[in-house]
């Protein structure tokens, strides 16, 4: 009753910026519900597996994070296999409040270097690039009128990775393909005997443009070949899905993911029954 008679009090132009933030309210409140709503979904259909048994596709895999050489986070140095870094202008009044009057962002830096995540069956490459990345460590530290913050994932602790499972990511890619076959064709004109003895077909000490084709075809065969090997022994990558899927790299289990999405959606979409029934009054 008294929200009822505060809204027959308001004049047209209140009522109208009312309206107009009740609006702002409820797209953002959509917007949240269905970002945690589309991430619990991304989440519970992909398909568990272990690094062995996995086929090639969108999955979700568990293991533990590693490395062949530590990366170090760059204002800490602490041990990781990946980490972000943001570096801020923070200048305080020289008063009793000490009130921050600058915090600007200086300096922003990312690892894209590649790690591995192992399990009890196997080994795969995890390519960090495009990830949104749910991390487990952070230190923020203060020097010289300056803000140092670091977000790491350690090494050597489990890790929860939801993303595009390609025994073929390197291998069978084109541009992989010609620049190995470049390589190839390369190390040959650099031994030009080997050249001759196997491509000089008529024996006149050249090599002419269709042994130069059968050369390169070779070449290709060869590098296919090569590429089909590695692939078939088990060379895992999990990367960024091409097709926009959610490709998320988490120091929290998927049941706590879970539950934070389910909680979080449920909670927005409260918000959007309550601000649609708050437009419903002012019509």
């Amino acid at each position: 009753m008294l929200y009822a008679a505060y809204l027959l009090h308001l004049d047209t132009a209140q009522k109208a910026a009312w309206l107009f933030l009740i609006l702002l309210a409820l797209a953002a409140s959509t917007f949240a519900a269905y970002f945690n709503y589309w991430r619990l979904l991304k989440i519970t259909e992909a398909p568990v597996s272990t690094i062995a048994a996995a086929a090639q596709g969108y999955v979700e895999l568990q293991g533990v994070a590693s490395t062949d050489k530590l990366l170090k986070t760059p204002y800490h140095g602490i041990p990781c296999v990946w980490y972000r870094a943001w570096v801020y202008a923070n200048r305080r009044e020289q008063s009793y409040s000490s009130k921050i009057v600058d915090n600007r962002l200086l300096e922003y830096v990312e690892s894209d270097v590649s790690f591995q995540l192992n399990d009890d069956t196997g080994t795969c490459t995890v390519d960090p690039r495009g990830a949104e990345i749910i991390f487990a460590e952070q230190r923020t530290f203060f020097k010289n009128e300056h803000r140092y913050v670091e977000a790491y994932l350690p090494a050597g602790k489990p890790l929860y990775v939801l993303g595009q499972l390609d025994t073929r990511h390197e291998y069978f890619n084109e541009d992989a393909v010609n620049r190995d076959v470049r390589a190839t064709l390369a190390e040959l004109k650099r031994n030009p005997q080997k050249l001759l003895n196997q491509y000089d077909h008529d024996r006149n000490g050249e090599i002419e443009m269709s042994e130069w084709e059968l050369a390169r075809r070779d070449a290709i065969a060869q590098v296919q070949a090569r590429h089909a090997m590695h692939a078939f022994q088990g060379d895992f990558t999990l990367s960024k899905p091409a097709d926009g899927h959610l490709f998320l790299i988490s120091a929290q289990s998927p049941q706590a993911l879970l539950e934070s999405y389910r909680h979080w959606a449920m909670v927005h979409f409260a918000m959007v029954v309550v601000l649609v029934l708050s437009m419903l009054k002012f019509s």
